[in-house]
């Protein structure tokens, strides 16, 4: 058994475990990293239905087949919507969850927000690159399908979100939420809100960063992560 914390990298949506190669590279020498593709990204089939559900079985089964029985949770965006579900249905499995811009006040008209800008025609009028990273990153599925897919995941929490302040209160694990102080989608508001039903709650606010997770944001993470691991008596 490793000495080293283990730490499950969760992507965001249309992303991929390859998305978070800099924080994974950053964090390589001081935990024991586990990367995966959520069901119906990196190439895998696209369900006809995304279900947040899938999503955090898919999780324990990756960890099942590993002989993991407890690991610390980062997610990106989707990711850590993901790894606050996973924290919720089984607490036991789970030491603790950084979430990184994400989203935890959804309602219909959000919803409507972020799908107008996953529209596939849209995209590749406006965004031909990120069509055409879309397009090689899912391969050899089509990335249009998975977009709406996404598209359609992101109605279903509007209508019926999976998380809400009840949910955050009863969490017994340490949390923390980040979140850049541009992010046009995720909201300094809704984030600070959410710490304050926390049990165990940390919040850091990274200036200058919007939702998009670059690659200098990812290093600029990666100490951030390492304090967790410490904070939550998971580092070696």
């Amino acid at each position: 058994m490793s000495a080293y914390p283990t730490l499950v990298l969760l992507h965001g949506a249309l992303q991929t475990g390859a998305s978070l190669a800099p924080l994974a590279a950053a964090l390589a020498p001081s935990a024991q990293l586990v990367s995966l593709n959520l069901p119906g990204h990196g190439g895998s089939p696209v369900p006809d239905l995304l279900r947040l559900q899938d999503m955090v079985d898919a999780v324990i089964g990756d960890l099942d087949r590993q002989g993991i029985e407890q690991a610390q949770i980062f997610g990106y965006s989707l990711g850590g919507y993901v790894g606050l579900l996973l924290a919720q249905q089984h607490p036991s499995r789970v030491k603790g969850v950084y979430a990184h811009a994400t989203k935890l006040a959804w309602t219909p008209e959000a919803a409507a927000r972020e799908v107008r800008g996953l529209d596939p025609d849209r995209l590749l009028e406006k965004a031909p690159a990120v069509a055409a990273s879309l397009e090689q990153l899912h391969s050899p599925q089509h990335w249009r399908l998975l977009t709406q897919r996404v598209a359609d995941l992101l109605i279903v929490l509007g209508d019926r979100p999976a998380i809400d302040a009840t949910v955050l209160s009863n969490l017994q694990m340490p949390v923390q939420l980040s979140v850049g102080d541009h992010d046009r989608m995720v909201s300094l508001e809704e984030t600070v809100a959410a710490y304050r039903v926390l049990p165990q709650g940390q919040l850091l606010v990274i200036p200058g960063s919007a939702h998009p997770l670059e690659p200098s944001v990812q290093r600029r993470l990666a100490p951030e992560l390492l304090r967790f691991l410490e904070w939550t008596g998971a580092a070696g």
